[in-house]
Parts: structure tokens; sequence; C-alpha cells
């Protein structure tokens, strides 16, 4: 994939589109005066001479300039068409990237293509000519002004009352349009939130009071909704009565001063188009308005995004592959915008080859320690390195081809089996194959109606947990990545599942690979040469695994295997068997 230019470049690029539009506007717009120029001289000049040639080449050059006017409008369209595909090009991808490394990162913010969509509809749409047009406005005023200056005065003075108008509905709703612009975010991710979790909401018989909650919240909506549409058409509605008035009175004031001789019948039919066509553009910018605080406000949060996660992308530079030596040092981690540590001072170190078990009560940071190591998460403070490089400046799509990881809550993604196993990659046949058959799942997914092509995702082929929970554990493994991180792998599993884990961990210490293992079960530490109790975020043990678990059992008791007597050990074990530095 090229890369794409930031934001600001990126509308630096679309700026530089402008001039060229300016210099279309200003042709077409004076164009717009041809037929003003014909009624002129139909009434000053054909009408008394009765000269059918004049009448003749006149309406001939009209309909020339006409057709040159339709040609530089439609050039304007056709620009501002391509520029508003190349920005939803540019920004799209970028994005997506942005939002999910900000939602990892534990930033709210209720940023995405929708920005994107505003900002290409606003150049794509008639708003953007609404604004290319209004500042030839000036221009048409001025001819007014030539042929009288009293016709002049009437047409400045209507131009700054509809100005007006269109500044106060502005003042009047764009804190109401922002409101609603947020609460319709709101209203599509519940319906998205309630339509992923439909099975849970028809099983616990949730989906009444769900869909009426989300109703109570969208009739709000559409109030809201509903009282800025009024106040912009009152406005809207002003200002069209404002404008008719002003041409009656451009027409009233025009015949006066034809009866009194200082001016022609045609210079008054001509000046009251040319109100008509100086005004428009301010007429229109009443209605328009919203869809220009849609794009503002659109670029202000791409702004935001872009500026808030520049500090989470990496430097390009190009790694060899480790050979899976982990390090954690003085590792301390806070959720964004809160002071409370979820890990502190962490440090420990896995060679290749080992096994390092992960345990401790619900709660004590397991999950977010393996969210750390893989680079999901940034650290607060101190370092996670794997082969001595730091894994968070590690540029992402490179760290993932070296890291297997496994999730607590297993997502497959829209696509085939193959697919997910590749990760999304081009499918690499002999690849995929081979980690199914690590995973031991080869034989599963070829039981499966269309095999390896089996629909999988949101809307896929409904598969169980177990087969989820497998065909994750073989996505983790593709490549042979030196390091995996597995966050409770056996989750689901039943025994055929739970042996081919314990083949696999056995098979990739004698591969040497480092494996870190965060279990409740401590018979999936058979293979660990260390084990890591965390309690309260913070290493309360690290050891070998029979020193620790020995520690932690307490002689002569044994050392269960549920999570509940983990939690137990937890409260009353030892506080602590091997410090940590």
């Amino acid at each position: 994939m090229q890369p794409r230019p930031q934001f600001q470049e990126v509308m630096r690029l679309a700026r530089q589109q402008v001039p060229a539009l300016l210099l279309f506007s200003l042709l077409a717009n004076v164009l717009l005066l041809a037929s003003t120029v014909y009624m002129l001289q139909i009434y000053d000049r054909v009408l008394s001479s009765g000269s059918i040639d004049t009448l003749f080449w006149l309406t001939l050059a009209v309909i020339g300039a006409i057709a040159v006017y339709g040609m530089l409008e439609h050039a304007r369209r056709m620009m501002l068409g391509h520029i508003s595909q190349w920005l939803d090009d540019q920004l799209s991808v970028p994005v997506i990237e942005r939002t999910m490394e900000a939602r990892l990162a534990g930033y709210g913010l209720e940023i995405g293509l929708k920005d994107v969509g505003d900002l290409r509809g606003f150049v794509a749409g008639d708003g953007i000519l609404t604004f290319l047009d209004a500042p030839w406005t000036p221009v048409f005023l001025a001819f007014m002004w030539l042929l009288h200056p009293a016709l002049g005065v009437v047409g400045l003075a209507g131009a700054v009352l509809l100005f007006c108008a269109a500044l106060a509905n502005d003042f009047f709703t764009r804190r109401k349009n922002q409101e609603a612009a947020a609460g319709l975010r709101s209203s599509q991710a519940a319906v998205g939130q309630f339509v992923d979790g439909a099975e849970t909401l028809r099983s616990l018989g949730m989906s009444e009071p769900a869909l009426r909650r989300w109703e109570e919240n969208q009739q709000s909506l559409m109030q809201l909704q509903s009282r800025l549409l009024q106040r912009t058409t009152i406005i809207g509605s002003l200002s069209r009565s404002l404008r008719l008035a002003l041409q009656v009175a451009v027409l009233g004031l025009g015949a006066y001063f034809v009866l009194r001789r200082e001016l022609t019948p045609g210079s008054m039919i001509a000046a009251s188009i040319l109100l008509s066509r100086a005004l428009a553009p301010i007429e229109r910018s009443i209605g328009a308005w919203r869809s220009l605080v849609s794009a503002r406000t659109a670029r202000r949060n791409l702004m935001k995004l872009f500026a808030d996660t520049a500090s989470m992308q990496p430097a390009g530079v190009t790694l060899p592959r480790p050979q899976g030596r982990l390090k954690l040092e003085n590792l301390h981690y806070r959720a964004p915008g809160t002071s409370q540590a979820l890990l502190s001072a962490i440090g420990f170190g896995v060679e290749p080859g080992q096994t390092c078990g992960v345990i401790g009560p619900s709660g004590s940071g397991k999950t977010t320690l393996c969210r750390l190591i893989v680079g999901a998460l940034q650290p607060s403070l101190g370092h996670v390195r794997l082969d001595g490089a730091e894994v968070w400046n590690w540029p992402s799509d490179e760290l993932g081809q070296h890291v297997g990881y496994l999730p607590q809550q297993i997502d497959l993604f829209p696509g085939t089996i193959a697919e997910n196993i590749a990760r999304l990659r081009d499918v690499d046949s002999d690849a995929v194959i081979a980690a199914a058959q690590f995973a031991g799942i080869h034989e599963m997914i070829l039981r499966l109606p269309n095999g390896y092509r089996t629909e999988v995702g949101p809307h896929g082929a409904r598969i169980s947990r177990g087969q989820r929970q497998r065909i994750a554990l073989a996505r983790a493994l593709f490549g042979d990545p030196p390091l995996l991180v597995l966050d409770e792998p056996n989750t689901g599993l039943d025994g055929e599942g739970e042996v081919a884990l314990f083949n696999v961990l056995q098979q990739l210490k004698e591969r040497g690979r480092t494996v870190v293992i965060v279990s409740h079960q401590t018979n999936l530490l058979r293979t660990a040469d260390h084990v890591v109790f965390l309690r309260d975020g913070s290493v309360s043990m690290f050891g070998t695994r029979d020193e620790v678990l020995a520690a932690l059992a307490g002689p002569p008791k044994r050392v269960s295997v549920q999570a509940a007597m983990l939690d137990k050990i937890a409260a009353n074990g030892p506080a602590n068997f091997k410090a940590v530095e």
C-alpha cells in the first residue's frame, strides 16, 4: 500500500485547485451577465430600431455565451467531483487506521468515516458552489450602480440584510447542529451494537426495552432536528420574501426613474435581473449553511484525530526478523485520562525457546500485560523490548509478522477461514494449511461445507466458540512467528481441542519459539519454564514453574486448576516469593 499524505498535506493539495475554481467561477458569473446585456439591448436598441439583423446577431452571441457558461459550469462540477473522490481516497484508510489506534490508546474520539463523508459531500454538493459564487455578488451590484446609483444602494442594502440573515441562521443553529450530529452518531453506533448483540438481546428478552430506549432517544433527536429545521425554514422564508420585495422595489424605483427620464426601460429590467443574480448566492447560502457547518466540524475533527495520533505513527525502519528475546523493563500502564495504574513496575524476561506462564486473580492486569507485549497499548512508563527493539516503535505491519497473538476476546473478520488464518493478506495456500495443521484443525476445516472457503465473521457461517478459538489459534501460528502471546487459549475448547493446544505448546518449545501464556488452569503450564504471578497490577511472584506453583499451593496443599482457587490464593497466599526489581 502506497503511503498517503497527512491531513494537512491533503488539504493543502486540495486548496491548490482553488485558483482554477475561482477563475472558472469568475468567467461563469461574467457570462451570466450576457442575458442581462441581451435584455438591455432588446429594450433599448432592437425594439426602438426594429432591426432584425441586430436581433439575430445579439441572439446568436448570447446563445454562444450561454453555451460557454454551460461548459464552464460542467468543468466546475467535474473538478469538485474529482476533488471529493480524491479526498475520500486519501483520507478514508488513514482515518480508519488512526481511529483504530485512538481506540486502542483509550481515546474516546467519536470521529470516523462520517467526517470524511461530510467533507466529501460538501465539496461535491451545491453548497460549495454557493460560496464560490458569493464573491462575485459585488460585480453584479457594481453593474447596478452603473445603471443608477440609487439602484445600487437598494441592491447593496438587500445584500447586507440577506447576509445578516445568513449570520443569524448560523448563530441560532450552530450549537444545536453540533448536538444533533453527535446524537446521530451515537444513535447509529447503538444500532450497530444491537445488531451485533442480537443473540444476547433476544435470548435474554432485552430486545423490546433496548429498542424502546433507542426509540426514545431517536424521538428526542428528531425533535431537536425539527426545531433546527423550523428555525432554518423561518429564516429562509423571510429571506425569500425579502428578495421578492427588493425586486419589486427595484422595479418600482426603476420605473420612477424611467418616468423621470433618468433611466431607460431596458436598464430597469436589467437592474431587476442583476439584483436576482447578486442576491441568489447569499440566499442559497442560508440553505447551504448546514453543509458548511458539517464540513467545518468534520475538518476540525479530522485535524484533532491526526494531531492526537501523530505520536502513534512509528518510524518506518525495517528491522530484521527477531529471534524472540522478550524483555519487560519497569513497565507501568495507566488508562488515558485516569491516574489509576493498571500495571506497575513489571519487569522480567523470556528467552527464545522458553515459555512463561502468567497467572493471577481476575482484574490483576493479565490481559493488559498481553496487549502491551504485542504493541496494542503504549506503556505509560518503561519498555517492552523484542530483541532489544521497543515494541511500540516497531511498524505495526512488520511487528505483526513476527508476533502471534490469541486475544481473550476472539474476533473473526468478514472473509473466508483461509483469509482469516492468513491475517487477511493474499492467501498462501501452503502457509495457511501448515498453520491449520499445526493447530490441529485441518481435518475440522475440511469437514465444513465449503472447507477453507467457508465464510466467517459477523454475517458468515455460524461456527461454535471452540471452532472460532482454534481458527484464531491457527491465525496466531500463521507464518511461524518467533513470539506468541496466548491469552487464555483454552477458552471454549473441548477435550480434543485442549490436547491439540498442549501439542502446539510442546512443539513451539521444540522449535525455539518464545511463548507467553495466560491461564487460570495450571495444567496448561506443564510446558512453562517460568511463571509470573500478578496481583493488583504488580508482580507478586516470579520464578520457575515448580517454585511458584509450590509456593502458591503451600504444603501439603495441591495447586487447584480452577480460577476461583487462584483468586483465593491471591487473597490469602504468600505476599511475595521472588521480588522483581
